[in-house]
């Protein structure tokens, strides 16, 4: 059997390399896929993806005749790079739709990663919302707004004119957390995002209140759940009517796709006024600031957070969501739990490499 043509991108990535990292470990994938990924620099194409046994194609998001040929050529569209590129995602649709007249998969895949950023309010940290969102339930994700984060490019990938054309999921995390371990960038955003502005505030800080809460999970959790979703979306049939089957020939119900593309994957949540209080207990441990205090900041103080940062969004809202999807058909279950053990690391990395002063 030949094998099954991937194209990636953001593989040098937090996630994508440390899902790469993983699926790359395992001995049957470079002998049943054959891998090409997207990396902007030929250093980083020589230094960091050939020797993983996947073949870089040098160049950008922003080159979308270069997407489209790529994706032209792919069964699988694993995409890990920019969820608000919105040329980007329309220029791999439309390869997809072409494979079919190249002889590929009748139906070819684009596994494509978004984020809870989209179920986000303006709470600014001053209550903890009770919405919470199912993966599962495809009339309540319907009423997310189009102003939402991503949710423009989510758009277009549930787009009803892809069904029977291209089979479409949207992985839609929450915070991530934990160290990554591909060759490129280890770190997450959010977190440490906290933990800088702390550092170079020599006092932890949160917005406002910190009452809001997040759905959490940490980065190898999530890659094993690509790994396990990739699986399954290649026992999808390619001939309606038919069922799927899996590796012992057990008949597959249909799999959640294209309209009902949305797929969470979460380990529980947390109030980011736990996180400033996780930091200011290191830093009296750490000597850094003995008070043990948080200070709290308001919509005008944005100026002590990094330039650009968008804290009031990325640490100031909500965004609750259920993985229903992950556990009861694939049958995820995360392993790594403790978030406290990663806010001390954080705190002690960004405090040993000084960088938190730049």
């Amino acid at each position: 059997m030949a094998p099954i043509k991937v194209f990636a991108t953001g593989i040098t990535g937090y996630l994508g390399g440390t899902f790469f990292d993983l699926w790359l470990n395992k001995t049957e994938t470079l002998n049943d896929f054959s891998i090409r990924a997207l990396v902007r620099s030929a250093v980083k194409a020589e230094q960091d993806i050939r020797p993983l046994g996947v073949e870089p194609v040098i160049g950008s998001l922003d080159d979308t005749d270069l997407l489209t040929r790529e994706a032209a050529d792919a069964d699988v569209v694993l995409d890990f790079a920019d969820a608000d590129h919105l040329p980007a995602a329309k220029a791999i649709l439309k390869g997809l739709c072409e494979r079919r007249k190249k002889g590929g998969r009748s139906r070819p895949i684009l596994i494509h990663t978004s984020g809870t950023g989209v179920l986000t309010d303006s709470a600014y940290g001053a209550y903890a919302s009770e919405d919470i969102y199912y993966d599962n339930d495809v009339d309540q994700l319907s009423t997310l707004a189009i102003e939402q984060p991503h949710r423009n490019v989510d758009l277009e990938i549930l787009s009803p004119s892809l069904v029977g054309c291209v089979d479409t999921y949207i992985v839609a995390p929450p915070m991530i957390f934990g160290c990554g371990t591909g060759p490129g960038n280890r770190n997450s955003i959010q977190i440490p995002l906290q933990v800088k502005a702390s550092l170079r505030n020599g006092q932890a800080l949160q917005i406002g209140q910190g009452l809001n809460i997040w759905s959490k999970v940490h980065v190898i959790d999530l890659a094993h759940f690509f790994i396990l979703l990739l699986e399954r979306t290649l026992q999808e049939p390619q001939s309606s009517g038919e069922p799927g089957v899996d590796n012992k020939g057990h008949v597959l119900p249909e799999l959640p796709k294209n309209q009902d593309a949305y797929w969470f994957c979460e380990d529980g949540e947390f109030a980011w006024g736990s996180v400033a209080q996780a930091i200011a207990r290191e830093f009296v441990r750490l000597g850094i600031n003995d008070s043990g205090e948080v200070q709290a900041t308001s919509p005008e103080e944005e100026g002590i957070w990094p330039p650009n940062s968008h804290p009031g969004a990325l640490i100031g809202a909500n965004s609750r969501s259920r993985a229903v999807k992950a556990r009861e058909i694939l049958g995820w279950e995360p392993q790594y739990h403790d978030l406290d053990g990663y806010i001390t690391e954080e705190v002690e990395r960004q405090h040993k490499d000084g960088k938190h002063h730049q």
